[in-house]
């Protein structure tokens, strides 16, 4: 069984394939937690606690922020009701649709996050922050040419003498703690300017990093040539034995296996004593920074901009990359009906020596560096009346090979001294019906709030490139209005 490990790696890799979104919050500055994507809005409270290790504050609700996103296709590319039919079971399988809402690299990501403890203080000129987070990054990415192979095959692109290009496959999971210290001061009575500065604890990771990866089809005698330069990295509780034994060249057999060492060494305190261990490594270290800057243009005008999650973990807790790079010949394999699970096994094991033996892959077992995907964010405030203020933001990522872009225009109103109110709408993801809200209230010192970019998608999920929302509830002391020097207009 252990022979599948290898096969759910590949099947991740040629089947299917991350810095946080946050485009609502941006503009709610009684949320401590808008400073996560601007450093330098001014929070207008003196002490603001919160987390999941603040006792019963911090679980209701849970802080937590989960996104996920997906830049070309949504369910209803796929699967959707047949043309002038109104009966609910008239649906119709589309692939010529979804075949066109593809783009060169699809990328299909997730992200979450749990707050574990936030703080933030108040000085005379400065807004001082410390914050401990959780986080999740995982997703994959699809190019076109996989999806062409595979309801197609090759005949389509050997008639025209050309490669399908497999290079923009990835597939990345990544779980990291963020400790981040920060702080915001007023530069003049114009500027303010803010940074945090992040130590990243790396806790697992599995990523690709795919430079070249093409599979050639000879139109003369069909034989297949595969090229690439491609690494698969792994940093883990736990890690494989991999052997590969050859005559002269050609494989004999292959060895991947879970090392049983290590998993000994893993649970040898127990389950409590494995999750423990895991939580608390320290090995893989890392750096981050975030920056921003407000600048006041007059009374009523603001602009502002951001760079955040700029920065790396280094891994070297059971650090693996298998490498392949160079030119080979790929014969394929003969698959035969299976009678039994035995004849299921052994066709899986051909599968993996054919798929090793093509690509010729090498361990190395060094450390290696995986980098955030920064974000950059430009917009700008006016200030129409007190209660009133209209926003817009861009926002750019660069993530893997692609750089994603959105726009958003908001309406924001700070109604109440307890009670604020967000509307926005984007283009996201190549998708224009991103329609979100944030609120935000307080009562005594508790101070809760929810927020998404896409609240229309949690409605109608089957036309949805992106969902996500981030709540919880932080203890607030010490407000201090800041009135608007706007005009007041009726």
């Amino acid at each position: 069984m252990k022979k599948y490990i290898i096969l759910l790696i590949f099947a991740g890799v040629f089947s299917m394939t991350q810095a946080q979104q946050a485009l609502t919050l941006y503009n709610m500055d009684r949320v401590m937690q808008s400073q996560f994507v601007n450093p330098s809005i001014d929070v207008p409270y003196k002490l603001h606690i919160g987390g999941l290790l603040i006792p019963i504050v911090g679980q209701l609700p849970p802080p937590l922020y989960f996104n996920y996103a997906n830049n070309s296709f949504y369910w209803n590319h796929i699967y959707h009701k047949k043309p002038n039919t109104v009966a609910d079971t008239a649906y119709m399988l589309d692939i010529p649709l979804f075949m066109n809402r593809l783009h060169k690299n699809n990328h299909l990501r997730f992200d979450t996050q749990f707050e574990l403890f936030n703080l933030g203080i108040k000085l005379e000129n400065m807004f001082i922050t410390v914050a401990l987070t959780e986080r999740f990054k995982y997703g994959v990415s699809l190019p076109y040419d996989i999806f062409e192979f595979a309801l197609n095959g090759n005949m389509p692109y050997m008639l025209e003498s050309k490669p399908h290009d497999f290079s923009g496959l990835g597939v990345n999971f990544t779980h990291f703690r963020e400790f981040a210290v920060g702080g915001s001061m007023k530069a003049n009575d114009d500027i303010t300017v803010g940074a945090r500065m992040k130590i990243l604890f790396g806790l697992a990771n599995v990523t690709t990093d795919f430079k070249d990866f093409s599979i050639y089809t000879d139109p003369e005698d069909y034989s297949l040539t595969a090229v690439t330069d491609m690494k698969i990295h792994a940093s883990l509780p736990i890690y494989f034995d991999y052997l590969i034994h050859s005559t002269d060249g050609h494989l004999d057999s292959l060895d991947f296996n879970i090392n049983e060492l290590s998993v000994d060494a893993f649970m040898a305190d127990g389950e409590f004593g494995a999750i423990t261990k895991y939580m608390t490594n320290f090995k893989n270290i890392g750096l981050g920074f975030d920056f921003g800057a407000t600048y006041k243009f007059n009374p009523e005008i603001e602009f502002f901009a951001s760079v955040t999650d700029f920065g790396f973990i280094s891994w070297n807790t059971n650090p693996q990359n298998f490498i392949s790079k160079g030119e080979y010949d790929f014969r394929g394999i003969q698959v035969e009906v299976w009678q039994n699970e035995d004849d299921m096994n052994e066709t899986m094991e051909k599968l993996v020596d054919t798929l090793f033996n093509t690509f010729k892959f090498e361990l190395i077992e060094t450390g290696y560096v995986t980098w955030l995907p920064s974000s950059i964010y430009v917009g700008g405030k006016y200030k129409f009346h007190e209660l009133l203020h209209f926003t817009a933001l861009y926002r750019g990522e660069f993530y893997r090979k692609t750089y994603m872009q959105s726009l958003t225009l908001g309406v924001n109103s700070n109604l109440t001294n307890f009670l604020s109110a967000h509307l926005t709408w984007s283009l996201a993801n190549n998708y224009a019906g991103n329609v979100g809200f944030g609120l935000s209230a307080r009562m005594g010192f508790m101070s809760w709030y929810v927020i998404t970019d896409s609240f229309t998608n949690m409605i109608w999920p089957q036309k949805a490139k992106n969902v996500n929302i981030r709540m919880g509830c932080n203890m607030v002391f010490g407000y201090k209005k800041i009135k608007s020097n706007a005009s007041l207009r009726s």
